[in-house]
């Protein structure tokens, strides 16, 4: 089976344009927009739709509670992915379609970097998008002090799971402490970049175009076959990178947290990893 570039692109809009319809129709919405791809004017046949509904208060509930039976109405549905948090509904659709819809009351639109990015306003009769976009400027993607510390910990404990996962010979479960590994330096990089994670949270999803060239170099030749030195040189590897993360870090912030330390472990994992046979 194979689905032309026409066949996805007319069907997504299709979606689009029933998605708006819906909307336009209820009572209660204050603001349509699109992000992603779809507002940069980047799409290809494989974009999905990033999809924001703005709603009064007073409504929020009654569309929350349909947000899992309206996705049937707009096009040829599939099924719903599960999300943890109230307000996200995903949906897919024949041929090959998805949408990610946000739910949002009023009061949340608040300035924020995030609306700095390409974002197409399909409906904002109150000028609510146009206010908080315009008091958004200036505004930059950072992470706090908290986080940051956070996110060292979580990748000097990764990087100690996959040492010690390589050495029981649990390969399967260190290539995925690896993966999560990755992640915490995708989104360390974004730090660095003040580039916003696709996600919020280290996503990989188009890293390619915003990473930096030798993390990303890196990052390709981390991915090897699934035996103990493969593995162990990939970790090495990703943690030369991860030390200079590190020390940067260490160098413009004022961390609540040893920098000696740090850097002694992150040490003592790269020093097990090339010694080990």
């Amino acid at each position: 089976m194979k689905f032309s570039p026409r066949e996805l692109c007319t069907a997504r809009q299709d979606l689009i344009d029933n998605i708006v319809e819906y909307f336009l129709s209820k009572k209660g919405i204050e603001a349509l927009y699109i992000q992603g791809s779809v507002a940069a004017g980047s799409t290809d046949e494989f974009s999905d739709i990033d999809f924001r509904v703005v709603i009064q208060p007073d409504f929020y509930e009654q569309i929350i509670s349909e947000r899992f039976f309206a996705p049937r109405q707009w096009g040829k549905w599939l099924y719903n992915e599960w999300a943890g948090n109230s307000w996200v509904c995903v949906s897919h659709y024949k041929p090959y379609n998805k949408v990610d819809m946000l739910y949002f009351q009023s009061k949340a639109l608040q300035p924020s970097p995030w609306y700095l990015l390409p974002t197409q306003v399909i409906y904002d009769p109150k000028d609510l998008l146009r206010e908080v976009i315009q008091a958004s400027e200036g505004l930059e993607f950072a992470l706090d002090i908290g986080e940051v510390d956070r996110l060292i910990s979580k990748g000097l404990a990764y990087a100690e799971e996959v040492y010690r996962r390589v050495m029981r010979e649990e390969f399967f479960y260190a290539q995925s402490q690896l993966d999560s590994f990755r992640g915490i330096m995708m989104q360390l990089d974004d730090h660095f970049r003040n580039s916003p994670s696709s996600s919020g949270s280290g996503s990989a999803s188009h890293f390619e175009q915003r990473g930096s060239q030798t993390l990303i170099k890196t990052l390709q030749l981390s991915y090897t076959q699934l035996d103990k030195q493969s593995l162990l040189n990939a970790l090495g590897e990703l943690l030369k990178i991860y030390q200079q993360q590190v020390v940067e870090l260490h160098k413009t912030l004022s961390l609540p947290r040893d920098r000696e330390v740090d850097l002694y472990w992150i040490n003592t994992i790269f020093e097990l990893c090339t010694t080990a046979r």
